[in-house]
């Protein structure tokens, strides 16, 4: 009786035993496939591989397209339109460059033509470089606040990692955005510094490029980050506070330059409608071509000087 006893017991402790190691097992195998699946795609299915593949290809073309736009500018993340939507863009930026010029002026196509290619190119220009600064205003908006709630967890004890991540999942876009791509680095197995280092050069913000500097250097050296943190916060708000109040104190030369440039096309119009043959030699004749050409170069030449002494001025 003891010994059928002890072979039960034997059997009931090998087989708890066999559980328990096939439990670990099958746990460090999920936690391998875990991190397998940070720095590599998980297997899937045909059909899937080729959408993630389609859609791969698809983002590098938005990607080598916007640049074709916007010049080689450095700060893209937040650009959204795609390669269709610029394409669609350039195609009607060209059409109304043409209709503007041959078709309600007729302009010869010699100078029709240029017209046209230069709005195709100008206008996705434009719609990107507003979307950039669009995200670039909302996260130098949002970006104390970011800063302050890091603060608040590190003088709560957690550390950096931590509340990078923390802010990743809970901020507003797009400052989750930009901490998610940190958060994501240090997934893999990147140092904090490399992270905010990389993330920092592809923003492009001075805000966060000091909020990098300062993590690094107290991450390397030591110190009360918390304080370095709530000082950069009120730097980075003082600072905001600055160009709006340079925006404000520009607002009435800004809303002269616009008259001036709208002045002479109102005027224009204006003879249009109440002596149409008064502007006829501009159209006809080709000196008046030449007249044209000068005017909307010195048009354009002093709308552009008039909106970078503006920017020099609220670029704080």
């Amino acid at each position: 009786m003891i010994g059928v006893a002890l072979i039960l017991a034997v059997l009931l402790l090998s087989g708890a035993t066999l559980i328990g190691a096939l439990l670990l097992t099958r746990q460090a195998r999920l936690e391998r496939e875990h991190r397998i699946s940070l720095v590599a795609k998980p297997l899937v299915t045909s059909s899937a591989a080729v959408g993630n593949w389609l859609k791969a290809r698809s983002e590098r073309l938005d990607a080598r397209v916007q640049r074709l736009f916007v010049g080689g500018r450095r700060s893209t993340w937040g650009m959204t339109l795609g390669t269709g939507s610029l394409a669609l863009t350039a195609l009607v930026g060209a059409a109304g460059g043409w209709a503007l010029t041959n078709t309600l002026f007729g302009v010869p196509a010699w100078f029709a033509a240029p017209v046209a290619a230069a709005a195709a190119f100008a206008l996705p220009r434009v719609l990107l470089r507003r979307q950039q600064r669009k995200a670039d205003s909302e996260f130098t908006d949002l970006f104390p606040d970011a800063v302050d709630a890091i603060a608040r967890m590190l003088r709560a004890g957690l550390p950096i990692s931590s509340a990078v991540r923390a802010v990743s999942t809970e901020a507003p876009a797009p400052v989750n955005q930009v901490f998610a791509m940190v958060a994501d680095q240090m997934s893999i197995g990147a140092p904090i510094e490399e992270a905010l280092d990389a993330s920092s050069r592809h923003i492009g913000l001075p805000d966060f490029r000091f909020f990098t500097v300062a993590v690094v250097l107290q991450h390397l050296t030591g110190g009360n980050l918390a304080a370095t943190l709530e000082i950069l916060s009120d730097i980075v708000r003082k600072r905001r506070a600055m160009r709006l109040k340079a925006k404000a104190t520009t607002s009435e030369i800004r809303v002269s330059a616009y008259v001036l440039g709208a002045l002479p096309f109102l005027i224009i119009a204006a003879l249009l409608v109440l002596q149409p043959g008064y502007l006829t030699p501009l159209f006809t004749d080709p000196r008046g071509h030449i007249i044209l050409i000068m005017a909307a170069a010195g048009l354009g030449a002093g709308g552009l000087t008039m909106r970078q002494m503006m920017r020099s001025v609220t670029a704080i």
